[in-house]
């Protein structure tokens, strides 16, 4: 591999380990991997996917974005943005195609089809698709009803039967 005089194609993925912290401005062609934390710009010619234990605090410039971990900062997915249950992006998204999980959070203004981040405004709204908390998660949920159903609201607390109404 040293000395050869070729030069190899990189196949596998640039891996920020666990644990591993890099900071400043990183520049790669490829895929990048984040199961760590990079405080700086990200600018990848590629796919990026941040891990459930990686962060990037600074702005990330992709083609493809995975976000499993935490993202803090303006992002531009050139062509597709997925943030996983776990994910968490917090700052201006720019993005060609969106898919986020239940329970993932957005915090920030999401722009479809923009190539540049333009600065926020002051009233900006907060987008957030946040999971409920541990008690909240555990109440049932109805389905949705039918288009033209009506709806009959009863109170029942466990072991009382519902009274006849």
């Amino acid at each position: 591999m040293f000395g050869s005089g070729k030069k190899a194609v990189a196949t596998e993925p640039t891996v920020i380990g666990q644990g591993a912290v890099i900071e400043g401005s990183l520049r790669v062609s490829g895929r990048v991997q984040v199961d760590g934390r990079i405080e700086g710009s990200l600018t990848v010619d590629g796919m990026v996917s941040v891990g459930p234990t990686g962060s990037v605090v600074g702005d990330v410039t992709a083609d493809e974005l995975a976000v499993g971990g935490r993202v803090e900062g303006n992002v531009i997915a050139r062509k597709h943005l997925y943030v996983a249950a776990t994910g968490a992006v917090c700052g201006e998204l720019c993005y060609g195609t969106l898919q986020v999980e239940r329970g993932a959070i957005l915090d920030g203004r999401a722009l479809k089809g923009e190539t540049a981040a333009p600065t926020p405004a002051k009233d900006d709204k907060k987008v957030v698709a946040q999971q409920a908390s541990a008690p909240e998660a555990k109440k049932p949920v109805a389905p949705p009803m039918p288009a033209g159903a009506e709806a009959k609201v009863t109170s029942t607390k466990i072991g009382v039967p519902a009274a006849a109404g």
